[in-house]
């Protein structure tokens, strides 16, 4: 039941980040509201999918990856409030995520 959940979080994360990459490239525009729910849900998918790992995993290394996310994300957090705008700690935050994502989805599946 919980690898189901998580599965379906890694999807929804890569399909959000998708949707921020094409507003971030300019292929597709949201309004300034519609961007800010994304990037909460965002938020809320990473920090869900990082304390499901933590609590669940077994692995180490999984664990550790997910402290670097929530260390990132946090950090990142700050310095994007401080100054507005996406910084180094939320890209490897992103690139993180996503990988962590795709070996979620397609190589734990077996």
């Amino acid at each position: 039941m919980i690898k189901n959940i998580s599965r379906i979080c890694s999807f929804s994360l890569l399909f959000l980040l998708s949707i921020l990459a094409l507003n971030e490239f300019q292929i597709m525009s949201y309004s300034p509201n519609l961007k800010n729910i994304f990037y909460f849900l965002v938020l809320i998918l990473i920090m869900f999918s990082s304390v499901t790992t933590l609590l669940t995993n077994k692995s180490g290394f999984f664990k550790f990856v997910s402290v670097v996310i929530m260390t990132a994300l946090i950090v990142g957090g700050i310095m994007s409030i401080l100054k507005p705008g996406l910084n180094i700690s939320l890209y490897v935050c992103i690139i993180l995520i996503a990988v962590y994502s795709l070996i979620d989805i397609f190589y734990k599946a077996a």
